[in-house]
Formats: structure tokens, sequence, C-alpha cells
């Protein structure tokens, strides 16, 4: 993606950072925008969007999704810092102690803010003290699927042949701790069923699993799980969530396929170090409001199953995150769920 501005110097500049740092993919622009008004960044400076996931995944997409119009709100070049590893906690340890400046962002979410602080012995970060709440970003659901071979149909369907076959069933996730796997403990404990959680590191594997007939149900984010389905070679039985999702048309929520205690998902949001200046987190907070206001950011959003949730202010975000934290521990506790 091009840069603007800047000229032959700045892009031998540019290129010797992506040399130095390996890890980096810059999609954002250098543009004018908020920093003339009090945004996070003064013109042509550098923002690293830290992610805690590899290429590929949902984060990662959502990052690359949001990269172009982000900077450009920012007038800043906006590099995508995939730092996996631990299920996020390293990127989130890497932004809670980087310098209060603007100069780093934490895409991150329900996992890195709630579940990892109950799923892990440790973490080395505070999710309130050490960071700076900018805003939600989306939705992140969850969708129960089988293969299309399967000749399950339903929910209901799926469900009758657990209860004729208990200690049978098995279902993939992207791994221990996901919003997949704690809505699969979910799914157990509100049936009274029991089946077999089988993690795999990263939604693909689960999904090449089940399509060869090695696992029987995986429980998958929409951008892994859609395209499959609408080429005929899986089955969406329903969302994880109570109600449908616009995002999802054609699926059912958990509640019209006849499971209304089922209601779990994931959502991301955006953060920075503790102690960032007010005047700095606001210019973040609007520009994060007008990169998921662009209608070619939602199209690209609403194409993977996904749904611009933006917060009201700062202050809207940090009190969702507290009230999200009992919600996900208690989760988390009851799917006996654990990770080193």
């Amino acid at each position: 993606m091009p840069m603007i501005g800047g000229g032959a110097s700045a892009g031998l500049r540019r290129r010797a950072l992506l040399a130095a740092a390996p890890g980096l993919v810059a999609p954002g622009l250098v543009t004018s925008g908020l920093a003339a008004s009090g945004g996070a960044a003064a013109q042509g400076r550098i923002i690293r969007l830290v992610l805690g996931f590899p290429p590929g995944r949902s984060a990662d997409f959502l990052g690359r999704a949001m990269a172009e119009p982000l900077g450009q709100a920012l007038g800043a070049t906006l590099l995508i810092d995939n730092r996996p590893g631990a299920g996020s906690n390293l990127a989130t340890e890497h932004v809670a102690h980087a310098a209060p400046d603007g100069a780093t962002l934490l895409l991150g979410g329900n996992f890195s803010h709630a579940v990892n602080l109950v799923l892990y012995r440790r973490v080395a970060f505070d999710p309130i003290a050490d960071f700076t709440a900018i805003g939600r970003v989306c939705d992140l659901p969850t969708v129960i699927a089988v293969s299309a071979a399967s000749g399950i149909t339903s929910l209901a369907d799926l469900l009758a042949r657990m209860r004729a076959q208990p200690g049978r069933w098995n279902y993939g996730t992207p791994g221990i701790g996901t919003p997949s796997h704690l809505a699969g403990a979910r799914l157990a404990r509100v049936t009274g069923l029991d089946w077999t959680h089988v993690p795999f590191r990263g939604g693909a594997p689960s999904l090449t699993a089940l399509l060869a007939g090695d696992i029987e149900v995986i429980i998958a984010t929409p951008p892994v799980i859609l395209p499959h389905v609408r080429a005929g070679k899986a089955v969406a039985l329903c969302l994880t969530t109570a109600a449908p999702s616009a995002a999802i048309p054609g699926v059912p929520g958990a509640a019209e396929a006849g499971l209304p205690g089922l209601d779990i998902a994931g959502w991301y949001g955006v953060w920075a170090p503790a102690r960032l200046p007010a005047a700095q987190r606001d210019g973040v907070f609007a520009a994060l409001g007008a990169a998921l206001a662009d209608p070619a950011v939602q199209a690209r959003l609403a194409g993977e199953g996904l749904r611009a949730w933006p917060s009201e202010s700062p202050a809207a975000f940090d009190a969702f995150i507290r009230q999200q934290m009992p919600f996900w521990a208690e989760v988390v506790r009851d799917a006996g769920a654990t990770a080193e």
C-alpha cells in the first residue's frame, strides 16, 4: 500500500526501519489528519498497532482492515506489529511497558484484558492500571459448524445425536481459552451434554481437521468458517450468541436454534499505555471512530461476519472492560481452562 508524501529519503528511512524490525508491516498512510488538532501523532510520525497473533488470524485481518483509515485520521504511518505468543500476553505486556507517547497502541480484546487474567497463572501487566482505554472496535462472534458431509443440518439435530451417542463427540477450536473453546464449554454446561475439546494452533488447522473428518464439530470465528459455508463445504448451525447478527445473514442465533441459555462472544478493542495524555487519548479515540465509520471498513468487516461496535467514549470503554472481567472470569473457571 503506498505512502503519500515524504519523498525518496522518507522511503529509504521507512525501508531501513522495516529491515530492522522484520515483524512489522506498514499498511498505513502518511497524511494530514487529527494530528494537527491534538491527535496522537505529528504528521509523518510512526505509530505501531501491536497484535498478539501472527498474520492470517482474525486480529491481523482486523488490524489491516483499519490500518489505512486509522493512519489517515492520525496523520501517521501505521505499522502492524505482530507479536504472537502466550495467547497475546507478549504483545499486551509489550504495550503495557511502552512509553505513553501515542506511538504504541494495542489491538486486544476480551482475551487480553479478561480471559488471560484467569487462564494463565501469572500475567506481567495489570489490565486496568497499565493501560489507557481508547475504544471498542467490533464484536467477535463464533459459529458452531459441521462438515457438509456429516448430514447434520441444525443444532437440534446435532444435540439429538450427542444425546444418542454420549461421550463420542468432539469439537475443534483455535486453542485453549479462546472464545470458541469457552463457548463449547458453556454449551456443555447449558445442555448437560459431554463432548471433548480438541484445541488446535489456530482456526485454519481446526478447519482442515473438520473438512478431513478428523473432528466432528468446529466452533470458529466467522472469517475462518464462513468462506467454506458459502462454498457448500460446511454447514453453520448457529452462532454462540443468543441473538443473530446482521453481519452473518442466514445463520440463526442460539436462541432461535433452540438453545437460549448459550450467549457468549468475544470482542476487540484498542488501548494505549497508561498515563497517555488526555488530549492524545481523545485524538486516538476520534480517529478510531472515524475509521470504524468508514463504509469501506464496515464492508470489509461485514464480509468477514464482523460488526463495527464503537464505544461512546474512552470512559464508556473502560467501564465496559471492568464489567466484562468478572463475566469472563466465571466462564473460564466454569470451563476449567488453564494455560502455561
